[in-house]
């Protein structure tokens, strides 16, 4: 099974909400956050958080990502 990216933030918050629409649109997500185990919370903003997806699925995933409220990545 081969995964795909399809959403990307600096801001955890936002791809959570991300997560959530393609989660009701029954889409298989895995949501990848580097903040240290949550010993250093804020340390995503550094990193960055990446949705990915079946890549079956990633149409659709862009879709609902595209069509539905959309998800503003925040200005620093």
């Amino acid at each position: 099974m081969k995964l795909v990216t399809v959403f990307e933030s600096t801001d955890r918050l936002s791809a959570e909400m991300a997560e959530g629409l393609l989660k009701d649109s029954q889409i298989l997500t895995l949501l990848q956050c580097d903040d240290g185990a949550g010993l250093f919370p804020g340390i995503e903003s550094y990193f960055g958080c990446r949705i990915l997806v079946r890549e079956e699925d990633e149409t659709k995933a862009r879709q609902v990502l595209g069509t539905s409220t959309k998800v503003e990545q925040p200005t620093p």
